[in-house]
């Protein structure tokens, strides 16, 4: 067997294959990263400005007390989003995102270039004072996509807005940090700029370091003209290692408190019907996002995720006029799909890093799938596969949950879907037959449009492989007969 062979299998994993699988994956996926991280510095150990960032937080990675806390700032989504964006100063990072991440949703951005490296100040800043608590200097940072500053291994966010607009996030805008003996001050744009938070020391780097929940701003001086910041904190969801971060823009939350209680209640029923799915969830998935967007004439958003952000899921939850959420009743199985594309953004890159890729022509684009309403990407087609596998395996978790005490007395798919805060009156059957349609459709189409390379001839038998099984266990479920999972 080779080993591209024997690498298939290990990464493309049958949903809810175990807790320690998923770790796995999370250690590739930071060993992956640190050898992108080497070998862009490696070609900016001559340049200056921000080429300089990539040798800098190389230098201090290696200097990080403890391989653990490596690898979780390796993971974590704040620095894989500052790696995609220096896609413009390094020819390994530009080769790598235009693989793995081409096209994506972070193309309304501007193109990466030298200026949104500095996205990857934050990441040096964050690492800097972990190192010394006492260092001094400016660092250039910059807010992402939706106006806000964040940093590795830190749930607090600076959220910047035009004060005179409206909902007009200061996106991917340059701020300087200056670090000083007793204050620590964040101004836009260059040093000379006006200033956006002044604070002391100490509640910075109980922030930005400790994680401290507990930091209350009363001490730290906001900007009051021309720009509103507002600090937010992403908590952990109940009993679990990922948070939730709703999405605000304008001064009110909307109803992201409401969005934040039915995410918990959807991965307490997950756990009940599905455990094995729910603690790889709680592995791999760093944080849920909560929005509130509109409802659309071209139809409503329900879950999304970015490959230049693996790790977060974002749920969209818009409220009818009496503040009901209007979501699918089958919206737990988007759980599911999210960490589908989690992994694979993930297994993407580590095949990059080992010189294999699935495909040649994956950002080319199929006709308008009648469908979806819309062309998808071939990159986005050959995840297809292994992500309506994970909703399909969620529904068959929740259709065969085996009887409590607590739940004997209610029968078939009522029983089946006792965890949910919400009854489901709509066909399960005829919605699980419509993710295998999806399925059997994605290959057809992988199979007709799709330049695969040896190792995703691989990877798609391994997934033919894997839906197979499924089916199996589906027409089980369909028939009413009693179904006990093969060994993988």
């Amino acid at each position: 067997m080779s080993q591209r062979d024997s690498l298939i299998p290990r990464l493309f994993r049958m949903p809810g294959d175990g807790q320690r699988e998923s770790e796995k994956l999370l250690r590739q996926a930071a060993d992956a990263h640190r050898t992108l991280l080497e070998c862009a510095a490696s070609e900016a150990t001559a340049s200056r400005g921000t080429g300089r960032l990539l040798p800098e937080i190389t230098a201090l990675l290696e200097c990080s007390p403890g391989r653990s806390v490596a690898r979780r700032f390796l993971v974590d989504p704040a620095i894989v989003e500052g790696l995609h964006r220096a896609a413009g100063i390094s020819r390994s990072l530009a080769g790598w995102h235009r693989r793995v991440a081409e096209p994506s949703i972070a193309n309304v951005s501007p193109p990466a270039d030298a200026a949104s490296a500095h996205r990857l100040g934050n990441a040096l800043l964050a690492l800097r004072l972990r190192n010394d608590p006492q260092w001094r200097g400016r660092i250039n940072v910059r807010t992402d996509l939706y106006g806000r500053l964040r940093f590795p291994l830190c749930d607090w966010t600076l959220s910047l807005a035009d004060a005179e607009q409206p909902n007009a996030v200061l996106s991917d805008e340059l701020v300087t940090a200056t670090l000083g003996r007793h204050e620590v001050r964040l101004s836009q744009g260059r040093p000379s700029g006006r200033d956006l938070l002044i604070a002391p020391r100490e509640e910075w780097l109980r922030m930005i370091v400790r994680n401290d929940p507990n930091v209350d701003g009363q001490r730290i001086r906001f900007a009051s003209e021309g720009v509103t910041a507002r600090l937010q904190f992403a908590g952990l969801l109940p009993g679990r290692s990922t948070r939730y971060e709703p999405v605000t823009f304008g001064d009110g939350g909307g109803n992201s408190a409401l969005t934040g209680g039915l995410v918990a209640a959807i991965l307490n029923a997950i756990d009940r019907h599905a455990p094995a799915i729910a603690r790889e969830f709680d592995v791999l998935i760093s944080a849920v996002r909560g929005w509130e967007l509109p409802e659309a004439a071209y139809g409503t958003i329900q879950s999304f995720s970015d490959p230049t952000l693996p790790r977060v899921m974002g749920i969209n939850v818009p409220y009818g006029p009496h503040g009901e959420p209007r979501v699918c009743p089958f919206c737990f199985t988007w759980f599911g799909h999210e960490l589908g594309h989690t992994k694979s953004y993930l297994i993407e890159t580590i095949l990059h890093v080992r010189g294999e890729a699935l495909t040649t022509n994956q950002a080319d684009y199929t006709d308008v799938i009648e469908r979806y309403g819309r062309a998808l990407s071939l990159r986005t087609v050959l995840q297809v596969p292994y992500t309506h596998l994970y909703e399909w395996t969620l529904l068959m978790d929740f259709l065969q949950a085996p009887p409590s005490a607590a739940r004997a007395e209610r029968p078939g798919a009522e029983r089946a879907f006792s965890g949910l805060p919400w009854e489901i009156d709509d066909d399960a059957l005829e919605f699980g037959e419509d993710i295998h349609q999806e399925i059997v459709d994605a290959f057809d189409l992988i199979e007709r449009e799709a330049e695969l390379t040896p190792c995703g001839r691989a990877a798609v038998a391994r997934l033919h492989s894997l839906c197979s099984e499924a089916q199996v266990r589906w027409q089980s479920i369909q028939s009413g007969v009693p179904h006990t999972r093969a060994a993988v």
